[in-house]
């Protein structure tokens, strides 16, 4: 069996750290598999996910750590066809990674109760970002 979801978050003109462990728990449930795989795929190029322990400290550190390996440019913004982010919004988004997977276990995310899922935007234009939940079941269930 798999599940497939597409997901939505608003984003600023800043870097956004935006917590979307709700939207993986509620796509999980409804999948509602044995075990197998869940994934988190942001198809937006200066977007990153990952996950980290549920600390605004962290986050904060996070991004300096990303800010300081990809500082940001005066360039002007690209004129592609895509629309997406300046030069160093896509590298930090790289940095970062594109995709994040989580076993499944005995009905259950294989998470410390403190690990949340984080998108990082690192583009400066305000709008809204596209992201994908996948479930695939490893047994014979659904």
């Amino acid at each position: 069996m798999a599940l497939f979801r597409r997901c939505y978050v608003n984003v600023t003109a800043q870097i956004d750290t935006l917590i979307v462990t709700h939207d993986v728990k509620r796509v999980f449930n409804e999948a509602d598999v044995e075990s197998g795989l869940l994934q988190v795929f942001v198809p937006v190029g200066t977007v990153g996910v990952a996950l980290l322990e549920n600390d605004s400290k962290i986050y904060e550190e996070y991004k300096k750590l990303i800010e300081s390996q990809v500082p940001i440019t005066t360039e002007k913004r690209p004129d592609r066809r895509s629309g997406s982010g300046r030069v160093y919004a896509h590298l930090r988004a790289q940095l970062v990674g594109h995709t994040l997977q989580i076993p499944i276990a005995e009905k259950k995310l294989q998470l410390s109760p403190w690990q949340e899922v984080i998108l990082f935007d690192f583009d400066d234009k305000i709008g809204r970002r596209e992201f994908f939940i996948s479930v695939l079941s490893s047994g014979g269930e659904g």
